[in-house]
């Protein structure tokens, strides 16, 4: 499912049958979270053999997706997770022969804004982004916050 600029809808990941491999990351909403993301999206998926052109894409994804979720639960600055409460976000990768998922959840409310930046803005390009790079994304609430997913076809 590909959500048009201007739209957001709600709408779950694609599933299909057979053998799934998961892995989930758990990273504190630090500015941190976007390397450490990357990072782990790439050798993960070089682990499963995913191909140099969608583990890239995902990469560029996951970063902006990762970024979004920052910004709408993110505290500035710190590593004293207990004393000052940070914020928890959790990166879900899934993998079929069809598809391959990564999902961003946070705590937060609010939904993404999809749109066109400006030349000089230094955001509102990222889920443009996953419109461009990815087979589709959407985005699901739950009882507490929401979750962001983009998937690749693979067959």
């Amino acid at each position: 499912m590909s959500v048009s600029v201007g739209a957001v809808v709600e709408a779950r990941p694609p599933v299909s049958g057979g053998e799934v491999r998961a892995e989930v990351l758990g990273v504190a909403a630090l500015p941190s979270a976007v390397p450490v993301a990357r990072y782990f999206a790439r050798a993960l998926l070089g682990s499963w053999e995913v191909d140099e052109a969608r583990r890239w894409a995902c990469q560029q994804v996951l970063a902006e997706l990762v970024g979004n979720a920052l910004e709408a639960t993110g505290e500035p600055g710190g590593t004293d997770f207990e004393a000052r409460g940070i914020a928890m976000m959790l990166v879900r990768f899934q993998m079929c022969a069809a598809h391959l998922v990564v999902e961003v959840r946070d705590d937060s409310a609010a939904l993404p804004k999809v749109g066109h930046g400006a030349l000089l803005d230094e955001g509102g390009r990222g889920l443009m982004l996953a419109e461009a790079l990815a087979s589709g994304w959407g985005l699901y609430t739950l009882a507490v916050g929401k979750v962001v997913w983009a998937a690749w076809d693979l067959a």
